[in-house]
């Protein structure tokens, strides 16, 4: 096999690579893409929100600003 013949076959095989790389970074895009729009949704849910988030039950409990005292020190 002479180096032209090798040259030809290294770059059939880059297109190749280069070709698949680019079909499996779409697919990662898109299911990335879905999975981001999956748990957003599922966060608007309230009986799924601490499954997914657990910053969700670092929230506190809500008060009310007239039942603070010192509020204004």
């Amino acid at each position: 096999m002479n180096e032209k013949e090798q040259v030809k076959q290294y770059v059939q095989l880059f297109e190749r690579l280069s070709e698949q790389a680019g079909k499996w970074t779409k697919i990662l895009l898109v299911f990335l893409i879905a999975a981001l729009v999956f748990f957003q949704a599922a966060l608007h849910i309230h009986s799924l929100r601490p499954l997914i988030s657990p910053v969700d039950r670092l929230d506190g409990i809500p008060i009310k600003e007239r039942n603070v005292k010192d509020w204004h020190e």
